[in-house]
């Protein structure tokens, strides 16, 4: 009963929040559509800004930092106002998961000072966060090398990311090294964020955040096996814990790879069966992200609520925003609708 009181006012926004989702079925519809059908279709779902500079744009082409951050801070709206009725533990997952957004700053900042870029040109590749912006940007972009920048992050929520970082760059000297790093010990950092709720919130989060790890562990290690060509030994170093499907025997078997096929037959049947018709990378990943996708909308479904329902709102609407943003951007480069299709992983 408890529980219950205490997220009532959670619950109440999450089932408002919910109603500015689409079905598969009605974003496979907007596909073929013009904009003068698509708009009318996502009025009332917390669109208003992007809609509204659209239309004020004539329907043209935004500049694209200025197309990321209209729907970052639409997502980053909806996370502040979940956040705001938590607290404790459960508040700091929260936090903890929108920081990723902080992680593609400081990858930005670590790149133009490897290239020597100019304050300006990193300063506008960067992804504004408002009130979840932590990163001291103007030190970070003043700071003389990377191990600086590195420093610098140690005085920050980001220490334990920047330990891990600089001791990578002392042994490669690379940015690609930290970046990797970077990845490794973001989703170790979530593991112990998980860990640090109650044995239920846990039991009920793991399915999805597993499945998050799955998918971010097998795209990661065919990009370093097949792309990146790192041996079997560093790719499995750089993989995390706390996947659903892929234990630590599997990944090991999977790092051995050298072509893509050789995939199929080392996968657990629950996500062979989900990539069996892949003939790509690409393509992996989206069927894994739609498997997501189907098994965040059967949480939200549930009855009984719990703070998995918020989560599960957070990853869906996430994942929405970015496939409207490719299909609002394929319209507006004229893209095909079988182009477009592809490239939000749906089907008409």
């Amino acid at each position: 009963m408890l529980k219950v009181a205490r997220y009532a006012y959670l619950q109440t926004m999450i089932m408002i929040f919910s109603k500015r989702l689409l079905n598969s079925a009605e974003f496979s519809h907007l596909i073929p559509q013009p904009f003068e059908i698509i708009l009318p279709a996502l009025k009332n779902k917390g669109l208003d800004d992007i809609i509204q500079n659209l239309t004020q744009s004539h329907f043209k082409l935004l500049p694209a930092g200025n197309m990321d951050s209209l729907f970052l801070s639409v997502l980053l709206d909806d996370a502040r106002s979940i956040i705001r009725s938590l607290s404790g533990y459960e508040r700091d997952i929260f936090i903890y998961w929108i920081r990723r957004f902080e992680l593609k700053n400081i990858k930005t900042i670590l790149r133009g000072k490897s290239l020597q870029r100019s304050k300006e040109e990193v300063l506008s590749e960067l992804t504004p966060l408002g009130h979840f912006a932590i990163l001291p940007i103007d030190d970070l972009l003043n700071a003389d090398n990377i191990p600086d920048i590195l420093i610098l992050l140690e005085k920050t929520p980001f220490a334990s990311i920047a330990r891990y970082g600089s001791k990578s760059f002392e042994q490669k000297q690379d940015v690609f090294t930290i970046e990797t790093a970077i990845n490794h010990q973001y989703f170790t950092g979530l593991n112990v964020q998980l860990k640090a709720l109650s044995d239920e919130e846990q039991s009920l989060l793991q399915p999805l955040l597993g499945r998050i790890i799955d998918q971010t562990n097998l795209i990661w290690l065919l990009r370093y096996r097949l792309s990146y060509h790192l041996s079997p030994s560093h790719s499995y170093f750089l993989l995390v814990s706390g996947g659903l499907y892929l234990n630590s025997k599997v990944l090991v078997r999977l790092s051995q790879i050298k072509k893509l096929d050789q995939i199929f037959s080392l996968l657990p049947d629950e996500i062979s069966l989900l990539i069996k018709d892949c003939d790509s990378v690409h393509q992996i990943e989206l069927s894994l992200e739609k498997d997501i996708i189907q098994y965040a909308s059967s949480m939200l479904k549930e009855s009984v609520f719990s703070l998995t329902h918020a989560f599960a709102y957070l990853v869906l609407r996430e994942k929405q925003l970015s496939q409207l943003h490719a299909l609002f951007k394929g319209k507006l480069l004229h893209l095909s609708e079988d182009e477009i299709a592809f490239a939000i992983g749906e089907e008409l």
